[in-house]
């Protein structure tokens, strides 16, 4: 059965991803779940529906000549419908022996050989970042649990293969997931494996027994 998307980006964050105004690491996360939502992709082409209503309405003085044959030029620059249909398809990746589909936005962050670090039941590779932001996926095995911890910045997760568990639900794949500092919890899987897209803004913060000793140590693993 397809699972049905429940946990969405809000208006603002589409705004903000439309107007490129996002942290690239952010911008990646939200173009992987459009590619999983079709509820969310609908509520985008609205969004920029109400913005080139808004840009038809500027007096002419305010748009040069210049500026309109350039949006013009980018217009009819585009690729044909059809090709871009092509490239947001999803394609198929080998992760922990196991062939995923994963979304057309991932792609440019594939095409290196992933290097896997493996904690008990869970295993991470980083994809991208800069300074303390970074993009990594994050493969949870089944009956395995993510330690208790908090967050020194934000946390989006998006789930693309699954189910993953917390204190305030459950979440499938297209779900996407936004802690932050307020928020405090224990992912952890059940019957089955789950990968998900992580990205993170500032480290994790552990907050039980000994799992606090890897506080330091995030570098080398998220």
């Amino acid at each position: 059965m397809i699972h049905a998307v429940k946990y969405h980006p809000s208006v603002e964050l589409l705004e903000q991803y439309i107007e490129a105004s996002l942290a690239p690491e952010l911008s990646v996360a939200i173009a992987a779940h459009l590619d999983l939502c079709p509820h969310c992709q609908r509520i985008k082409m609205d969004l920029e529906a109400e913005a080139g209503v808004a840009l038809a309405a500027l007096p002419q003085a305010q748009s040069t000549e210049t500026d309109w044959q350039q949006m013009l030029d980018f217009i009819t620059a585009q690729p044909e419908a059809a090709a871009q249909q092509k490239q947001r398809q999803p394609f198929a990746v080998q992760i922990q022996n196991s062939e995923i589909l994963v979304p057309a936005s991932l792609r440019p962050l594939l095409k290196d050989k992933l290097k896997w670090l493996n904690l008990g039941g869970i295993s991470t590779a980083k994809l991208a970042g800069e300074d303390q932001h970074n993009v990594s996926l994050l493969y949870i095995r089944k009956d395995s649990e993510v330690p208790q911890h908090t967050h020194l910045g934000v946390e989006i997760t998006l789930v693309l293969k699954g189910k993953i568990y917390d204190e305030s639900g459950c979440y499938g794949e297209g779900d996407l997931l936004i802690n932050t500092a307020d928020h405090t919890h224990t992912p952890r899987t059940m019957s089955e494996d789950c990968l998900c897209l992580s990205v993170l803004t500032a480290p994790l913060k552990f907050k039980k027994g000994l799992t606090r000793l890897l506080n330091p140590l995030q570098h080398l693993f998220y």
